[in-house]
């Protein structure tokens, strides 16, 4: 999040660089980075004449440098911004932005703006970087999305305690823009002056297919074979395919057995995070699902879904028959 109050913090400066390079994996951020330069260089009333959006994958280095180079309509800058610029891919119109840098319209804005990683090393990158206008969006740690879905809640007049975040997180993904529609739902449904808790999150927020995996597994560890064909049914209805579904299983108990393993082993819990590239609260829910079974029980469920996958592959059986046995035997038998 930082990189982004920086940016904010150098716009109320009055600090703009002629061209601008968005790039990375969080749309929602460098939407909200667009919206505050838009406000900052063009006064109410002006967008619409002085702002043009070019979409990147078919416009030329030649046709956006004209764009931002046009007079603007009424007095003040003009904004151009190119979505999803291709052009920063192509050697030739690197070469003509970077000549455009040298002379920049001082009426005029560019920004350059793709989801895509950016090769560092090219002379573009550099130069717009040397003018302090290349920012990388990443996605924001869960401690910055905690702390931002909270601030959200303040915004709308409500509060949001730390589970339901921890909830939402794990629900939602760290997709910003997804966060904040489902936060949008959340405040108008408690209302002003009250508080999302974890039902709430539970309740209204759409598990995510993941999360489907893990109330499943959680029913096998609790030996509730209802519950967890249960949950089969559900991501059957969600149109998971069997395939997919055996899959997920395997993962979740390959999961459970490496961080099993880990932990008896004394191996630090920032270390397995970080060993088995793991979300800590998929950390902290896999942590308490490996108390559910031993060693040799999740050899076991991991050698039996092989079986089954099997079996579904060469057509030994429904796919529904098979995984109800498979999850009624890891259920009863000890």
């Amino acid at each position: 999040m930082k990189y982004f109050i920086d940016f904010l913090n150098v716009l109320k400066q009055g600090k703009i660089a002629p061209v601008y390079l968005f790039y990375g994996p969080e749309a929602y951020l460098r939407d909200q980075a667009l919206m505050r330069l838009k406000q900052t260089l063009l006064p109410a009333g002006e967008g619409e004449f002085n702002y043009e959006i070019l979409d990147g994958s078919s416009v030329s280095a030649t046709e956006a440098i004209a764009a931002v180079e046009l007079t603007p309509f009424t007095a003040g800058q003009k904004l151009v911004v190119v979505r999803d610029a291709a052009i920063l891919q192509k050697d030739g119109d690197d070469k003509l932005i970077l000549e455009y840098i040298e002379r920049p319209n001082k009426g005029g804005c560019l920004v350059l703006e793709t989801g895509q990683s950016i090769d560092r090393r090219k002379k573009l990158y550099k130069k717009i970087a040397a003018m302090g206008g290349a920012i990388e969006f990443v996605r924001l740690k869960a401690s910055e999305l905690t702390k931002w879905l909270a601030k959200q809640a303040r915004e709308e007049d409500a509060a949001l305690t730390r589970e339901a975040a921890e909830e939402l997180l794990l629900r939602c993904g760290p997709d910003m823009y997804t966060l904040h529609n489902e936060m949008q739902k959340l405040t108008c449904f408690v209302g002003r002056g009250n508080t999302i808790n974890l039902d709430t999150v539970k309740e209204l927020v759409a598990s995510r297919v993941e999360e489907s995996i893990f109330e499943m597994v959680d029913a096998i560890g609790e030996k509730d074979g209802t519950k967890a064909i249960g949950g089969i049914r559900q991501l059957l209805r969600q149109k998971q395919q069997p395939q997919q579904i055996i899959g997920m299983i395997a993962r979740q108990f390959r999961l459970i057995y490496q961080v099993r393993g880990m932990t008896e082993a004394g191996t630090a819990r920032e270390e397995i995070i970080k060993t088995l590239k793991m979300h800590p609260f998929v950390y902290k829910k896999i942590s308490r699902q490996q108390k559910n079974f031993s060693s040799g029980q999740l050899v076991q469920a991991i050698m039996r879904l092989a079986e089954l996958d099997y079996l579904v592959k060469t057509g030994g059986g429904s796919f529904s028959e098979l995984i109800d046995t498979y999850i009624l035997k890891l259920c009863f038998e000890k």
